[in-house]
């Protein structure tokens, strides 16, 4: 459980970043999809790396997961759709965000 000092340096970095973002975004908002489009790069080698670690084997729990129902719903999976197809669906939004940013 996070103390309350670690708390409030959260939400002051949120603070400031938003500040700078929205500032960011009326000077150039064109250098600000840039950002985001980079920062949704990184959650894609991110996921791509998750998923190789669940089929090498060296992460089991996730590998013997089943997909939570709220995430079968959302993205149309089957009943027995386990959670690395969840994070295949991840992957593959994160992707048409960066693809949408760039």
């Amino acid at each position: 459980q996070p103390g309350p000092f670690f708390r409030m340096a959260v939400i002051g970095g949120q603070a400031i970043f938003l500040t700078w973002y929205s500032i960011a975004y009326m000077v150039c908002p064109r250098y600000c999809h840039r950002f985001v489009g980079y920062l949704e790069e990184e959650a894609v080698h991110t996921y791509t790396r998750l998923l190789e670690e669940i089929d090498a084997g060296r992460l089991p729990m996730f590998e013997n997961m089943k997909a939570p129902k709220m995430a079968r719903v959302y993205y149309n999976l089957p009943r027995d759709a386990m959670l690395r197809d969840v994070f295949e669906c991840i992957r593959a939004d994160e992707s048409a965000h960066r693809d949408t940013n760039h």
